[in-house]
Formats: structure tokens, C-alpha cells, sequence
């Protein structure tokens, strides 16, 4: 059976014992068959299946939501955010509530003063944010009538994956496994071209460069690198120059573990993180942060999700008022935000094949940007070849690819993420 190692890549990179083997996620390669009683797919005919040497058992799954917005509508008289800020911390001290809250104007204001405000409950507990919203209201008298029809404005749910404790696994063992599991979310992870592809949206992280912090992206948008040998194909073709950026190897990069990994943009409705969560309540303003206890540390996944003028998007997973929270099912955000899949390598897809010399491959493309640069290199190859098909250069109409491409999904993974979303639900079935 063949195998890829694939070292993990960090910023720091730490001090490691000598009896462990070096940090790294290692792939085994098996061939693709279709599953009984299915037919074969056109698209992996003839390929390889790269499956990453990890056990999921090692890992305890579960899903939160980190923090949720809530309107407080139409007050009778003019209230100040921050008194309504002092008067809810009150409440939510009287309860013995460990959340914390912070308020706005409707448009995430400081310092507002009218008649509508945004409340966000940090890590919010099911009965006791309704018990805080009742009393809010009582307190407030605002024109919306119940708790149950406040409209949600925005939320964040996050999927963490904690390291079991096992016998005879000291900390280093542990941190490994984390890590591999940070960067499996990270590399095995692939969303729609909607989240991926809109600007300042594509998969990215940060460096500090030049006193101030610059975007890297997964995949480099700059097309001013690629060889005029590849730029004259294209505009033969009739192609854009950023259509074959994902076949040059340099173009693609890989997160370091200890960096946090960003799909979508702050203004967007939509944006992903993909971190090794190793402290917690950051603040930016001051560079703090406190530092987690071992056992607490985690890889996580998390969306925020925030309405917006443009875009609804709580609505389209039936967010849209506190009511929905009691009868949502969290399962509904795993396809469209927590998907992922397993690469697939083979002559079907051979950049040789190619009417010009490329330097990507795909184990390399996999190796440094995951299963979203194997991706957006076949849709490249693709592009190129349906132009050469359709001015006659060659014979065979190249396969279309589909909404998965020739990648497979991650079946065991996707499970896993299932089953801590439906606990999600039933927690908040109060």
C-alpha cells in the first residue's frame, strides 16, 4: 500500500521528544471501487483514495453555539446601550449565568442610544437565556411580544474535537493528536464556490508583514507569477489567467498549525475559522488572552452566521427567531458548512496530458493546499481541456466534473460532525 507523509507545518515550531514520531499526518492510498450494488463513478475511474492514519475514536466530538444575537425592537423612550448593558449583566448575575453579555445599536453601534438594540449572549445556556430574555422584556416593554418571536440576528457554532484521555498518553502524545486533527479539518475541508470564491472570501490565514497583518491565501489570486508559456495557452484558449493559477505549484500554500484558518470575510454573512484552540478570550485591542487548561484544549471548527442586507442566511438553516432555537435541527449546517471530503489521485487527471508544461502534481497540490486546491487544480485541468475539445485539438470530450469533483466524501468525519450537531438540537429542545 502506498503512502504520503505530509509534515505539519507551524509558525513555532515546538520542542519535540525524541520517542514520538516527528509532527506529521501520514495518507494511505487505496484503490477506488464503487460501493455494493452502485455503479462505478466516470469521474474516479481509475484513481486512488487518500485516507489520513487517524482514528477518529481518539476524539470527542461536540458542538456549541459559542455566542447568539438577539433584537430587542421598537423600546418605549430612548435607552443608552450601556445602560441596558449594566442592567442585563445584573440579570444574568442574579441567575448565576456564567455567560457574558454585550450591547449594541442595531447595526453593532457602541455608545448607541434609540429605540432598537442587538444583545449577544456569550456562551448562552438554552433555559436560562429564555429566563434572561423574560425578565429583559419585562424590564424593557419592548413591542416584541414574546421571547419566542425576538429575531436572531446573528450566532456562531463551533465543532471541537477534544483528545480522549487513555492510559499511559502523556501531553505530547496528546498535543500530536490534536494537531493532526487540526490540520485534517483544515486540509479535508471544502465548501461551495459561493463561500470560497467571492472576494476577500477564499481560504486564507495571516501573517504580521510590514506592520500590519496580511492576508496569505491558500491558493495566491496574484496571476502575475505564472509562466508566459502558461498565460499564452490560456488566452489561447479563451481562458482568464486566474482559471489556471491552480497549476502552479508555487500558488498553493498550507496554513501553519498554530494559525488560525479563515473562509469568508468579516463583512460577509458567512465566515469559517479552523483552529488548534489552545486560549480563550482573546482580545485584540490588547493582545491578551488566557490560556487553557490542557484537557480543554481542542481542535475546532466554527461559522458565524449574520444576516445581513443582502443576505438572510439564518433563515436558510431556520434561524430566524429565538422560537426556531428549540426546534432547529443543527444537522442542517453540516452540508453547507462542515463538509468534507477524501482526495482521490490518478492518470485520470494528469497535468502531463496537458498541451503545456505545468509544475503542480496532485499529491503536491493536496500536500500543501488540501482538498480545496486538489479541487480548483482539476476544475483547471478541466478548463482546459473542454477548450482544447471544443476547438477540435483533441478527440475524447474530457468528463464533466460535478458538485463533488473527484474528491469523495469523508463519510466517517461527516458522521462524527452529525452526531454533535443533533446533540446541539436536543439540547436546546427546552
Amino acid at each position: 500500500m502506498t503512502r504520503l507523509k505530509i509534515p505539519l507545518k507551524f509558525n513555532k515550531a515546538p520542542i519535540w521528544p525524541t520517542h514520538l514520531d516527528p509532527p506529521a499526518l501520514r495518507y494511505s492510498q487505496s484503490t477506488y471501487t464503487a460501493a455494493s450494488g452502485a455503479s462505478p463513478q466516470p469521474v474516479l475511474d481509475g484513481r486512488s483514495i487518500l485516507s489520513p492514519d487517524i482514528d477518529l475514536n481518539d476524539f470527542r466530538c461536540t458542538a456549541v453555539i459559542d455566542w447568539i444575537e438577539v433584537r430587542m425592537q421598537n423600546t418605549p423612550g430612548l435607552h443608552q446601550a450601556r445602560n441596558i448593558h449594566f442592567h442585563a449583566k445584573k440579570m444574568l448575575d442574579k441567575l448565576g449565568s456564567q455567560s457574558t453579555i454585550f450591547v449594541s445599536g442595531p447595526d453593532g453601534e457602541t455608545g448607541y442610544i434609540g429605540h432598537d438594540f442587538i444583545l449577544r449572549l456569550q456562551q448562552p445556556v438554552a433555559r436560562e437565556m429564555m429566563e434572561f430574555l423574560e425578565e429583559m422584556l419585562q424590564y424593557y416593554r419592548p413591542r416584541n411580544p414574546t421571547v419566542m418571536a425576538l429575531p436572531i440576528a446573528g450566532t456562531e457554532v463551533s465543532v471541537d474535537f477534544r483528545v480522549k484521555p487513555k492510559p499511559g498518553r502523556d501531553q505530547d502524545a496528546s498535543n500530536l493528536l490534536r494537531w493532526r486533527m487540526a490540520d485534517t479539518l483544515r486540509r479535508h475541508l471544502r465548501l461551495g464556490p459561493v463561500l470560497t470564491e467571492e472576494v476577500r472570501c477564499a481560504p486564507r490565514y495571516y501573517i504580521y508583514l510590514n506592520g500590519r497583518d496580511t492576508a496569505i491565501f491558500n491558493i495566491d489570486r496574484n496571476t502575475s507569477d505564472l509562466s508566459g508559456k502558461l498565460k499564452v495557452e490560456a488566452t489561447r484558449l479563451g481562458l482568464t489567467h486566474d482559471k489556471v493559477v491552480p497549476l502552479r505549484r508555487a500558488s498553493h500554500r498550507s496554513a501553519p498549525i498554530d494559525t488560525t484558518h479563515y473562509i469568508g470575510a468579516e463583512e460577509f454573512a458567512v465566515m469559517l475559522r479552523v483552529m488548534d484552540k489552545t486560549t480563550d478570550r482573546r482580545n485584540p485591542s490588547s493582545s491578551s488572552a488566557v490560556d487553557l487548561s490542557p484537557e480543554e484544549r481542542r481542535a475546532r471548527i466554527e461559522v458565524r452566521l449574520k444576516n445581513t442586507d443582502e443576505h438572510a442566511v439564518l433563515g436558510v438553516v431556520g434561524l430566524n427567531t429565538v422560537g426556531d432555537l428549540c426546534r432547529v435541527d443543527f444537522k442542517k449546517m453540516r452540508k453547507p458548512f462542515f463538509e468534507f471530503f477524501l482526495p482521490t489521485v490518478g492518470t485520470t487527471c494528469d497535468t502531463l496530458s496537458l498541451s503545456v508544461s505545468v509544475s503542480a502534481s496532485e499529491t503536491d497540490v493536496f500536500a500543501r493546499s488540501g482538498v480545496y486546491g486538489l479541487d480548483r487544480l482539476h476544475r483547471s485541468i478541466e478548463a482546459i481541456n473542454r477548450a482544447r475539445y471544443t476547438a477540435r485539438e483533441i478527440s475524447t470530450r474530457p468528463t464533466k466534473l460535478g458538485k463533488k469533483g473527484r474528491l469523495m466524501s469523508y463519510v466517517e468525519l461527516n458522521r462524527k460532525v452529525d452526531r454533535a450537531l443533533r446533540a446541539l438540537s436536543r439540547h436546546w429542545r427546552v
